[in-house]
This record gives structure tokens, sequence and C-alpha cells, in this order.
């Protein structure tokens, strides 16, 4: 229980050191919200059936990720500073184990999850109610639910690049990550698929009940674990002298 409380302190501690960044945070989800909604196009199709561009995939799985961490200057400055190398090595001075600080970057997912998903989605809904898309609630609650489960699934890679890695390293692999989202939302489209219609459709016909919302976010938790278990375990061995 004390490593529990030690983490919520660390993350509390972060939290209000960079408070000011949270109102860049809410923008940058507001903003990602509004713009995704102009990629929904409904032609005369129903809304449930609408034909999304690639491009709407594209941002959609290179977005929602980031619905997992809050802004702050140490996310702003980790290619010129290596800011989460940094963090580390103050964190092991002190000194604080890898458990309580594993701990505390799950407290922030789950935390920053929840309130930037609630931005995001809010904003996206809205958007698309004053486009003239009418979404019933339960199918936009199990949409959401959908996508956060995406969320929680690539961020424990993120979160393994982030405490494991360099912060060049981790900036060319956010570049791999790109080119290989871009590439699969061309594919889909290819095939004349989209992963937003699909999902939609998939929560408009079984509601909370959709397997691809339950799905989702049972793999999305089953991933995070076993990434969270990888990053533990490398987290104390690490150099953080290379």
């Amino acid at each position: 229980m004390k490593t529990w409380k030690d983490a919520w302190f660390i993350f509390r501690k972060d939290l209000r050191a960079d408070r000011l960044y949270l109102i860049w945070n809410v923008v940058f989800m507001l903003y990602s919200g509004v713009m995704i909604s102009f990629l929904f196009q409904s032609g005369e199709k129903a809304a449930v059936e609408r034909l999304l561009t690639p491009m709407a995939d594209f941002m959609a799985l290179m977005l929602i990720p980031m619905i997992g961490f809050y802004f702050s200057r140490r996310s702003f400055s980790y290619i010129k500073e290596d800011s989460y190398t940094q963090m580390l090595l103050y964190y092991r001075t002190l000194p604080i184990p890898s458990r309580t600080i594993m701990r505390s970057r799950l407290i922030q997912l789950v935390t920053a999850v929840v309130f930037n998903g609630v931005i995001f989605f809010t904003a996206l809904y809205t958007m698309l109610y004053f486009m003239g898309e009418e979404i019933a609630g339960v199918q936009y609650i199990s949409f959401a639910l959908t996508w956060m489960g995406y969320a929680l699934a690539m961020n424990g890679p993120f979160i393994f690049l982030e405490l494991l890695t360099k912060g060049r390293t981790y900036l060319w692999m956010t570049f791999v990550f790109m080119f290989v989202v871009g590439i699969l939302a061309f594919v889909i489209s290819w095939f004349n698929g989209s992963l937003l219609d699909f999902t939609l459709n998939q929560s408009g016909c079984f509601g909370l009940l959709s397997p691809v919302m339950w799905g989702c976010l049972a793999g999305g938790a089953l991933l995070l674990f076993l990434f969270s278990r990888i990053t533990f375990r490398q987290l104390g061995r690490r150099d953080l002298a290379r």
C-alpha cells in the first residue's frame, strides 16, 4: 500500500508542477476532436454507414493514443534534454523504487485517459451533432470505450519507450509508428474499409454489449499489463548513463 501511496504523491506533485500545461492539454484535445469531426463524410449515406476517408482513420489511430498522457514540460523537452532519463536519474538519487515509478506512470495513464477522453469524445460528439449527425448516446459511449481500449493498448509500448530509451530513440520510434499507421489506414481504405466506420457500426448494432468494444478493452488492458511487466523488470536494470 505504501508503494501506491508514494505513487499517488509523485503523480500529484508532477500534476501541480505542470498545471499550466493542462490548459494546452485541454486545447489540444478539443482541437483534435473538432478536426476529426470534419473528416466524417456522410454524403447520401445514413449516419452509421458513412464513408470515412483514410485520413480520418490515420488521425484517429495517431491522436487517440495521446489521450493517455498529460502535456508537461517534461513531455515537451524529451528530445532536447532527454527529460525522461533525467527524471529517472533524479528518482534514483532519492531513492525511489522502480515499482513506485511504474505505478505512478500507470496512475497518470488511467486518469489521463478518463480526463482527456471525456474532453476529446465530447468535442467530437458535439461537432457531429451540430453537423447534423445524430448518434444515439449508448452507441457513442460504446464507440468511445472501444477507442479508449485502443489507447490503453498503444500506451503500453509508449510507456516502455518513455522509461527505457533515450529521447531521440523515442522520437524515431514515434516516426515508425506514424509510418505503420499510415500504411494501415491506406490498406484498409484500399479494401473499401474504415476502422471508424466499423467501430461505429458495431457500437450501433450491439451497444454496450459490442464484442468489438469489450475485445478492445480487454485486449488493451492485457497489452498494457504485459508491457508494464516488461518495463518494470527492465527499469531497475537500465543503465541511465548510456
